[in-house]
């Protein structure tokens, strides 16, 4: 019985069991739709770019920790395609704008040469409520891309902790 106590047993083992967990978890829980609901309804709310388009749009789940494969909630993002010739900023401001008051924002900027480009820097805003995030990021309008996008994300959240 000793020869299974050891930590080279003992830690493997612990580690299959969390993934197996995750696994059944996922299987019988699946992504939930009605936290998918919630996100759309909150990206609806946060209103698109005069004249962008819908290009994609995707909703996943996401797990708290790294080494525990149990889904901790469900993100829902959507790409827009904006007009040409629309900076970053003029995109930024407008949900800025459209947002004040009803969202805290936090104004980012990567690093100048990040997500594939060679001098332009992208930003990412993150706003923050009660009980929900909405990320915006135009890295996709900096990088060089046949066509540009930004993206909109929405996820929930305990006190604001996005």
């Amino acid at each position: 019985m000793k020869r299974f106590a050891r930590p080279a047993v003992v830690i493997p083992l612990v580690a299959v069991l969390l993934f197996a967990a995750g696994v059944v978890y996922a299987v019988f829980r699946g992504l939930d739709s009605s936290a998918v609901d919630e996100n759309e309804t909150v990206l609806a709310a946060a209103g698109v770019y005069p004249g962008a388009k819908e290009v994609g749009r995707n909703s996943e789940t996401f797990s708290g920790a790294e080494s525990v494969p149990i889904p901790k909630g469900v993100v829902t993002t959507i790409a827009f395609a904006p007009p040409d010739g629309t900076a970053q900023i003029q995109i930024v401001d407008y949900y800025v704008g459209q947002l004040h008051g009803k969202w805290a924002p936090r104004v980012e900027r990567s690093l100048a040469g990040a997500a594939g480009t060679t001098s332009e820097r992208s930003y990412r805003v993150t706003f923050s409520r009660e009980d929900h995030c909405l990320v915006l990021g135009t890295a996709g309008m900096a990088a060089d891309l046949a066509q540009p996008v930004y993206t909109l994300s929405a996820y929930a959240t305990e006190n604001a902790d996005c």
